[in-house]
């Protein structure tokens, strides 16, 4: 067997115990939802095993154990306040962590540029360092502190945006991806709460020395242009710069607006943007689906 094989064998059986582990604790966290859904209203017992895609027994079973008087379906729901909420622990994130490594590992292995490959591999990270910054190591040495932590965490989350980016780059024309750009920036505006970036000048520093000025706009359609004062500046816009662009543009018009007086606001339009993209709907499936 190589050590491939060795790999991807402990990393399945790792996903294995990952799950038997995860299973375990299911059953209480099923009951803790159903007995979450029935304080805040929802009486109906068929309904709730349709959504949670168990038995009616099952149903009855949860609430008695969460000591719920079911005969009682009158009673006016609880508030929210009132409803016992479990925090975030790391025992429970980390078999999750554990399960997208091991779906990640092999397609990374046979795929490493796969942009929906590297989004899942860094997905995968960033639920092991969410594990561990809310239980941080204290066998690893020094680094391993939440504060320290939490910079990883906030870059495998930009990895994801640069991957998921680079797939939507790939999937779509540019007159696409200008056309939803452009359609972003008018719903911003038209909302009335929030500023929009169109420009922006850009002084970079040169690893050779000295400076240049790089102007960010957009063209008519939407698209990412980018002209500066030097010949250095060479290359076209791609689809991928495009969506990086508009993305960190929409981050500076966040903390932007964040700083804004009030008197930068418009009241909140109520009225749809016309040109909007098509509304998708979600179904869920029910026990006979």
């Amino acid at each position: 067997m190589s050590d491939t094989q060795e790999h991807e064998r402990l990393a399945a059986l790792s996903a294995l115990v990952a799950w038997a582990d995860r299973r375990e604790r299911l059953a209480e966290e099923r009951a803790d939802l159903v007995a979450a859904a029935w304080r805040s209203g929802s009486r109906n017992v068929a309904e709730l095993a349709r959504l949670a895609r168990v038995s009616r027994d099952t149903i009855y079973a949860d609430l008695k154990a969460r000591s719920i008087d079911t005969s009682a379906r009158a009673q006016d729901p609880i508030g929210v306040e009132a409803i016992p909420h479990e925090q975030l622990r790391a025992e429970s994130v980390r078999p999750l962590a554990q399960l997208v490594d091991a779906v990640a590992r092999p397609a990374f292995g046979r795929a490493p540029n796969d942009p929906l490959t590297r989004v899942t591999a860094s997905a995968g990270r960033a639920l092991e360092m969410v594990a561990d910054v809310l239980a941080p190591p204290t066998d690893q040495g020094p680094g391993w502190t939440r504060e320290e932590l939490l910079p990883g965490l906030a870059g495998e989350g930009a990895a994801i945006t640069h991957h998921a980016q680079r797939e939507l780059a790939a999937s779509q024309e540019p007159d696409q991806l200008a056309a939803q750009t452009d359609y972003l920036h008018r719903a911003m505006l038209h909302r009335g709460r929030h500023a929009s970036a169109e420009r922006v000048d850009v002084v970079v520093a040169l690893p050779v020395g000295g400076s240049l000025t790089v102007r960010l706009d957009r063209d008519d359609r939407g698209w990412t242009t980018l002209s500066g004062d030097s010949p250095l500046l060479t290359g076209e816009i791609d689809g991928l710069d495009h969506l990086e662009v508009q993305h960190a543009l929409t981050v500076l018009s966040q903390v932007i607006t964040r700083n804004l007086d009030d008197g930068a606001f418009a009241e909140k339009r109520k009225d749809a943007l016309p040109g909007g993209p098509v509304v998708r709907h979600r179904s869920t499936p029910s026990n006979e689906d």
